[in-house]
Order: C-alpha cells, then sequence, then structure tokens
C-alpha cells in the first residue's frame, strides 16, 4: 500500500511536491507553437561506477566517477478521454492498466506508482503515462533511478511546478528509500540528472556534490558495454555484504574511493591506461566485498577480453548474477575484434550500443490546458 508523499532528506520529511530549487534547471523545450498534448521526457542510464558501494548509508564517504550513456529511459505524457485520472503502459513489460493516485492498492510497479502517489496530475486531467527502456530490464545501469528522475522530470512540467535537476535526483532517491524502503545509492539519480562523465563527493549520505568531467571521446570510444543475458539478481548478496559491513565493518571501502579518486585523476590526465587500471582495481574490490559480486558470466567475459587486450574492465553497477559488463579496450581494432566475439563466446551475451550523454535529464512540450 502506498499513501506516503513526501520523502526524507538530513533526516527531515518533506513534501515530494515542494522542493525548492538547489542547482541547474534542467532541460526543457516548450515548443509552444500551436497547443500540445505531450510531454516526452529522456534520462540517461549509468556505466562503469567506480568507487560504487561508496555512496550509500553504511559505505561513506562516498567518492564515484560514472558515465552517463543513452538511449536510456523515454517517458511520454499524453492527455486523453475517459473516467481513469492515470493509464499507465510500461512498453518493456507490455503492461497496460488504470491507476488513481494517492487511493491505497497493492502496486504492480511500485516506483512508477510512488512517483503518481508524489506528483499527480492537476485536478480534472486524465493522462496516459508511457514508460519505456532502450537497455533490457536488470541489467545493473541504473535503468530505476533512470526511470524514476525522465518520470518525475515529466511530472513536474505537466504541474508546471520549479524543480532543479538536483531536487528532481533526490526526490528520485527519496522515492526507492524512504516511501519504497529501498537501498540505494545516490549516484544513479545523478548520473541520470546531470548526464556526462562526473565525480561525486557524497558526505554526508546523501549529500553530495557533482564535479563534471570534460568530454574524453578517446575513452568512450573504446568502451564496450556487454549485456550478460539475464537481469541482474543480486539482493540476497547485496543483504549479506550490508550485515556483514554492519557487524565487522570493512576496509574495502577505502579501496573502492581511492579508485574514483584515480579514476578523476585520470580522466583529467587523458590516461587511458590509468584509466583501465581503476576499472580492475574496482572490480577486484567488488569481489574483497563478496566474492559472488563478480558472477560466473562476468567472469567469462573478462577472460575473454584478457584475450583481446582489454585494459580496463568493470562489473557495473553493485555487481551478483546477470547484469553487465563495461570493457576498455586499447584501440579501436581491439575494441571491434572485441564487440565481434561477444556473441561467439556465448549467445546470450550482446553489445548494448550506447553513446555518452552529455545532457542528462531533458524534457520537450506541454500540455495545454484549452
Amino acid at each position: 500500500m502506498m499513501t506516503t508523499r513526501a520523502w526524507r532528506r538530513g533526516g527531515v520529511t518533506q513534501p515530494l511536491c515542494t522542493l525548492a530549487p538547489l542547482g541547474g534547471r534542467f532541460r526543457h523545450h516548450e515548443c509552444r507553437e500551436g497547443v500540445s498534448t505531450v510531454i516526452e521526457a529522456s534520462a540517461p542510464v549509468r556505466i562503469c561506477d567506480i568507487g560504487g558501494w561508496t555512496d550509500t548509508w553504511f559505505g561513506g564517504p562516498g567518492r564515484v566517477v560514472n558515465i552517463a550513456v543513452t538511449p536510456g529511459i523515454e517517458v511520454v505524457i499524453r492527455k486523453k478521454h475517459g473516467p481513469d485520472p492515470v493509464i499507465i503502459d510500461v512498453e518493456t513489460f507490455g503492461e497496460r492498466y488504470s491507476l488513481v493516485p494517492g487511493i491505497p492498492r497493492v502496486a504492480r510497479h511500485p516506483l512508477l506508482e510512488a512517483a503518481l502517489d508524489a506528483f499527480p496530475p492537476p485536478n480534472d486531467a486524465s493522462v496516459e503515462v508511457s514508460v519505456r527502456s532502450a537497455v533490457p530490464p536488470g541489467c545493473a545501469t541504473g535503468t530505476s533511478a533512470a526511470v524514476a528522475v525522465a518520470l518525475l522530470g515529466a511530472l513536474v512540467v505537466m504541474r508546471s511546478d520549479l524543480l532543479s535537476r538536483r531536487a528532481i535526483a533526490y526526490a528520485a532517491h527519496g522515492l526507492e528509500v524512504d516511501i519504497l524502503g529501498a537501498q540505494s545509492g545516490i549516484q544513479d539519480q545523478l548520473s541520470a540528472a546531470f548526464g556526462g562523465i562526473n565525480y561525486l563527493e557524497i558526505e554526508p549520505y546523501p549529500e553530495a556534490t557533482v564535479h563534471r568531467l570534460p568530454p574524453w571521446d578517446d575513452l568512450t570510444s573504446r568502451l564496450t558495454v556487454i549485456f550478460l543475458g539475464r537481469a541482474h539478481n543480486s539482493s540476497g548478496v547485496h543483504r549479506q555484504v550490508i550485515e556483514g559491513v554492519r557487524l565487522r565493518g570493512s576496509d574495502v571501502f577505502s579501496r573502492l574511493r581511492d579508485a574514483a579518486i584515480e579514476a578523476r585523476r585520470a580522466v583529467l590526465a587523458r590516461d587511458l591506461v590509468g584509466f583501465g587500471q581503476t576499472m580492475i582495481a574496482n572490480t577486484e574490490a567488488q569481489r574483497a566485498l563478496h566474492p559472488d559480486l563478480v558472477g560466473v558470466d562476468a567472469r567469462r567475459v573478462i577472460e575473454m577480453a584478457k584475450g583481446r587486450h582489454a585494459i580496463g574492465w568493470k562489473v557495473n553497477g553493485a555487481g551478483g548474477d546477470g547484469g553487465s559488463v563495461t570493457i576498455l579496450s586499447a584501440t579501436p581494432a581491439a575494441k571491434r575484434a572485441l564487440d565481434q566475439g561477444v556473441t561467439a563466446l556465448d549467445p546470450r551475451y550482446r553489445v548494448l550500443p550506447l553513446a555518452v550523454s552529455t545532457v542528462g535529464l531533458t524534457v520537450r512540450g506541454y500540455l495545454e490546458d484549452r
């Protein structure tokens, strides 16, 4: 059941719909030529999160370098006719159903419904909300965070609320952590909101300073993201990690922080080999947290990449079975050879055609009142 319409930040409960701007506005194109009945929002997903796990409540202080990529998540809100206030169309899962925001229910898609409860359509508005993902569900690229950021961005424009991209990122984080009770760091929401290559300092959790790093074509053109054929499924392992940290602590988080700090240095110095070493160091630190965080499929892909002159590899996200791996090749030719060898290794594996997104959350259109 979901009726709460508030989120917690710094120990204080705040209404989601009255956040003050906390930074630069997200990109919004009104395109007011004629009458608009459509709002379109997009947000990138995240790969190569060096320092991940330190952006959590138990792993801080947080230091993370990550890369936002597209295509990611698209949300479309259309005006419609009919008695139902909201129709949700989740294209990725082939599900379509009606919803009355604010009414207690057993949620079918808890994150989407929590967002609509928190930012319901204006009075008497009847809308259809479509959500589409260009990446497979559960591929460990921060998809749920990107969904929340894109959906909240569209809802904010629909309601004519004034929120910054930073405020939207924190509202999206609040949906997952405070309303739904999930474990979540803050890096994925910030990546979806800001785009590009970022260095994040999270201290105290979840407060973050976002440092935009310069574009680096030589890096991003040599990255390959490989989906491992099945959805990321590691909640049990993650609970074991969290419980172990709670009982015994861990020095692995300092290794993860050091990897992120060194990754930032490598980006600024344009040091490809150095960046690849931080990817490897991060993956080994993940393995030290729990050996199952680097799953069997990930290990197979990494071994193949080593044989094709890769200079870096990173299990995306927190790790575990399934999901995806990012590989850094030494040369464009080595990347082409790697890409061609993926499906030969296992027909379940596939290269995801992703490119760096520099803009983060983008919203186009508006809903005309008349």
